[in-house]
């Protein structure tokens, strides 16, 4: 009585076949996941950020009540003057371009 193994090469073949699908299919959920899990991080250091900009603002709004703070921004980035005080401005010269001839005063 001589067996054919043919029978038995199929059936390895379909196995082998079914484990592969079934490791494909792993593969593409384990990368969803790994997708996720990114996204998640980049969120979440999103959410701290703005948190951050969030208590920088709330202590800037506490600020804002006093009113030397005002006169402090005021005089900063408005360039205001006081009641009574002379305003005195300093013009910075621009450096020479190379091959321009500075222009002469007196012609």
């Amino acid at each position: 009585m001589v067996r054919k193994k043919r029978g038995i090469n199929g059936f390895k073949l379909l196995l082998m076949l079914v484990i592969a699908c079934f490791l494909l299919a792993l593969a593409y959920k384990e990368f969803g996941i790994y997708k996720l899990n990114q996204e998640m991080l980049k969120t979440q250091q999103k959410i701290e950020a703005l948190e951050a900009e969030q208590k920088a603002l709330s202590e800037e709004r506490l600020r804002l009540d006093d009113p030397k703070y005002i006169e402090k921004l005021a005089r900063e980035e408005h360039n205001m003057v006081g009641k009574d005080e002379v305003p005195l401005f300093i013009i910075e010269e621009e450096a020479p371009v190379e091959g321009k001839k500075p222009i002469e005063e007196g012609k």
